[in-house]
């Protein structure tokens, strides 16, 4: 398997994933600015949406698209949710995507006049709706991490870079994924201390 990502990106979520699987997999970063891979290979010809996390196997051929690629991860992994807790798996990969990651893009897309305060003001409502339908739970569905708090970790480490606060149950959460080995090691790979 092959696993394309930039680091600190959104990939960030399926990287831990293939930690946390122990699966055998080749990770080949990509510079999202040039298109290309660290071996000077054009990204958009391997996959031409351009952007990670993109995974490479046998099986599935070229995969894009954090849901199916997260999802697709979780199912490899030795217990992936199932019954409800895989719908709320879904459910929850749904909302990070569509509505804490898009509303971040005014802040990383860099468009002259972005409304940069309006846009942060945003991303911390969605983050404090992602804390609220946390409740009291330490992970987002079952008692155990699973991809969607991979992807949601992600997004609070975003938050942290861009200094936007998040509230305390997300501080927790994003120090509970810290303590996490698989974490550890995906970040370790791509230079995030």
């Amino acid at each position: 398997m092959k696993l394309y990502y930039a680091p600190g990106a959104c990939s960030l979520a399926s990287h831990i994933a293939l930690e946390e699987n122990g699966a055998a997999y080749e990770a080949i970063k990509v510079d999202l600015k040039t298109h290309t891979t660290e071996h000077g290979a054009d990204f958009r010809a391997i996959s031409p949406r351009g952007y990670v996390p993109a995974i490479y196997t046998g099986e599935t051929g070229l995969l894009t698209e954090n849901p199916a690629v997260l999802m697709y991860l979780a199912d490899q992994g030795a217990a992936p949710p199932s019954g409800v807790d895989r719908y709320k798996m879904l459910e929850w990969l749904g909302f990070t995507g569509t509505e804490v990651h898009n509303a971040f893009g005014p802040l990383f897309r860099g468009a002259e006049g972005a409304d940069k305060a309006g846009a942060k003001t945003n991303v911390s409502r969605r983050l404090a709706l992602a804390a609220e339908l946390m409740g009291d739970a330490e992970w987002l569905v079952g008692d155990a991490p699973t991809v969607a708090d991979n992807y949601l970790f992600v997004m609070t480490l975003w938050a942290g870079k861009l200094e936007i606060e998040l509230p305390p149950a997300l501080v927790a959460f994003r120090e509970r994924n810290m303590g996490r080995e698989s974490v550890r090691r995906a970040m370790a790979a791509e230079g995030l201390g």
